[in-house]
């Protein structure tokens, strides 16, 4: 089998990529910003080439993409996947490497809420039947801390609850909001500091138990968080850090630490991309929705929240099931390599 050609549909954000035996490979979510520096940029290294040498094709993009477009690389690596495990038939976590079958979800809460809205919103998404809430709040350290142990009271002791610092606070207002989370038993402390600031989140994560999660985009990133201990776990996502083989490599390095490597919000696909790499690693322990995702109208399956999990689509490759006439409906350009 090879590649023949790459097609993007626009605005709905449908990237194919097209074979000589009739079977293609997608991505759906593909930004129209980004669609003609993909043909420009990247088309000529994998058309004519076999999507089985994976390794080879990830190795030569990660070449020539000198401008570091590497959303670009992860649409396009994505549709490799989705369609290395069409053609054979299971789908994309199988393919990989099968581990569960369904995924535990959380919410991320809104940002700018006041401490009661914060506990309302909370107590919401436990009654929808989410098994956690990710929530972020600024202002002074005292309104901080008391709202934690507001919320953990609120919710009851089970319900998994995150705290994301977006990198906003000094070092010693993160400690005493991470102490404050040590007492309450929440899960994780997402970006107590801002990115690459190793120092700083060292001097957190040593002062506190619950563990510290920082964004990292590259495998190099993770391995070098892991390496100094500046964080416990480390956060990506498809694609602004590429796509599976980029994620996966970043996962297993994080795996070789004993560390989470946490997906952020739904990803690209429409959330079906990190569900299948959710399928597929252990050490990624949520799907993560958030409070704006809305799924496309082109996909006539969309995944659903059944008592806090997700189940995955058993068919080839995503799973993905396009709705061709309102594709074509909704198409005003088709951008061809």
């Amino acid at each position: 089998m090879k590649i023949t050609g790459i097609s993007i549909h626009q605005p709905v954000g449908l990237f194919r990529l097209l074979t000589d035996e009739g079977l293609e490979g997608w991505c759906t979510g593909v930004e129209a910003a980004f669609s003609q520096h993909c043909l420009d940029q990247m088309a000529s290294v994998v058309i004519d080439q076999n999507p089985f040498n994976r390794e080879r094709l990830w190795q030569e993009l990660l070449r020539v993409d000198r401008e570091n477009y590497t959303t670009l690389r992860g649409y396009i690596d994505i549709a490799i996947w989705d369609l290395m495990a069409k053609s054979i038939g299971i789908p994309v976590y199988r393919f990989i490497n099968g581990f569960r079958d369904r995924v535990p979800v959380y919410k991320r809460g809104q940002i700018g809420l006041l401490p009661d809205q914060v506990i309302e919103e909370a107590l919401q998404v436990k009654d929808e039947g989410y098994l956690g809430y990710k929530v972020s709040m600024h202002g002074r350290i005292e309104r901080v801390v008391g709202l934690i142990g507001d919320l953990r009271e609120a919710v009851g002791p089970d319900f998994h609850l995150i705290f994301d610092g977006r990198g906003q606070f000094i070092v010693a207002d993160a400690i005493k909001v991470g102490r404050a989370l040590d007492k309450m038993n929440f899960y994780w402390f997402e970006q107590p500091r801002p990115m690459n600031d190793t120092n700083g989140g060292k001097q957190v994560a040593d002062n506190i138990d619950t563990p510290i999660t920082v964004e990292v985009t590259t495998p190099l990133e993770a391995s070098q968080v892991m390496s100094i201990q500046s964080a416990d776990h480390i956060r990506t996502g498809m694609p602004y850090s590429g796509g599976f083989t980029d994620v996966l490599k970043i996962a297993r390095c994080t795996e070789a630490f004993g560390a989470f490597c946490h997906l952020d919000g739904p990803g690209v696909c429409h959330g079906f991309a990190h569900l299948h790499l959710l399928g597929a690693v252990k050490n990624a322990p949520f799907f993560e929705v958030t409070q704006t995702f809305t799924m496309s109208p082109i996909i006539k399956n969309p995944w659903r929240i059944k008592a806090g999990y997700i189940h995955l689509p058993e068919c080839p490759g995503l799973g993905v099931d396009i709705d061709w006439n309102m594709v074509n409906d909704q198409t005003t350009q088709v951008i061809k390599s």
